[in-house]
């Protein structure tokens, strides 16, 4: 998803809040001014570990805080404070009943109760709700602002739409569908941190065997499979773009014939992919088609004209950015 979808989200699924730091810092610096307000070693290092995905990380073993990680969750330290102080001198509030309808949509999107909400923010790295609503307070003032700021210059035409249809779908005519396997490992109502990683670390060692052709793919989802696919060695079928979420299809469109992805994780839960075939097929529905070129070319300005405006704010500002190197 790109900042489009993560700032403009009315009610953002609570799976993409930020995790807190799980090790204690011994030592701390100022790294960097914006104006007169600091952040510190330890501020980076809590963006950088909520920042990372868990399942990158446990595939790749790359460890937390390295200097490519480090200098990216700085830099989107620094463009937030940017964003907050422009809040305040726009005037742009949150509620405490815009952080509740904020927190209901969450609940009703999930059909959790107040205690499956209570757990999952627990589960996620808060202390307790009023670390959460805290986060959410400063998320939905980031969402204003950036829906005033950014949004409002993004323009996508009807022309460039048709132009990126016809290319992409063979004029208009045809599109592409790939027959997709997968090993699917759901993720329980009641799991805990430790069962989540747990479950991680589970669907890493599958994907290993998969990818390595120790084991055939389709005796691996028969075993480890944990919906009705598995039954079948894992085959769901033909899917076109559009069809899956945006992480199972970015994953499947990406990958060559025979090959098995990396362990993906979905809403449900953690996925490991394969696909056997492509096919193009005469295009189901074309306006459906132009919907999906609309979104993505609105996401693509987004991008642009976020990363414009945050040049501007940071040319503007008063910003010190030290070394991150002891």
């Amino acid at each position: 998803m790109g900042r489009m979808g993560i700032w403009l989200a009315g009610a953002a699924v609570l799976a993409a809040v930020p995790v807190a730091a799980r090790e204690p810092v011994l030592i701390d610096r100022v790294v960097a001014y914006i104006g007169d307000e600091a952040i510190t070693l330890h501020d980076v290092r809590r963006r950088a570990e909520s920042a990372r995905n868990p399942v990158a990380g446990t595939v790749s073993g790359d460890p937390m805080g390295d200097a490519v990680t480090l200098a990216a969750a700085l830099d989107d330290l620094v463009d937030e404070r940017l964003i907050l102080a422009e809040a305040t001198k726009l005037g742009i509030k949150a509620s405490d009943e815009d952080v509740e309808r904020h927190i209901q949509g969450i609940m009703e999107q999930n059909e959790w109760s107040s205690e499956d909400f209570a757990s999952a923010v627990r589960m996620l790295g808060f202390t307790d709700i009023a670390g959460y609503r805290a986060h959410a307070r400063k998320e939905l003032i980031k969402s204003q602002v950036l829906r005033l700021k950014v949004g409002a210059k993004v323009r996508v035409t009807d022309r460039e739409i048709e132009e990126a249809f016809l290319r992409e779908y063979e004029g208009g005519k045809a599109e592409v569908e790939v027959r997709l396997w997968h090993i699917f490992f759901p993720i329980p109502e009641d799991v805990d941190a430790e069962g989540l990683r747990a479950l991680i670390e589970h669907a890493s060692k599958v994907q290993r065997m998969a990818a390595s052709g120790e084991r055939p793919f389709e005796d691996l989802a028969r075993e480890f499979g944990g919906d009705g696919s598995a039954a079948k060695g894992g085959d769901v079928g033909w899917f076109p773009r559009g069809r899956l979420q945006a992480s199972l299809e970015q994953a499947a469109f990406g990958l060559p014939e025979g090959a098995v992805s990396g362990v993906v994780q979905s809403a449900g839960g953690f996925h490991v992919l394969r696909v056997t075939e492509r096919r193009k097929v005469p295009l189901a529905d074309p306006e459906e088609a132009r919907a999906r070129i609309r979104y993505e070319l609105t996401e693509v300005g987004f991008e642009r004209e976020y990363k414009a405006w945050v040049r501007s704010l940071r040319a503007s500002g008063r910003i010190v950015v030290r070394s991150l190197e002891p």
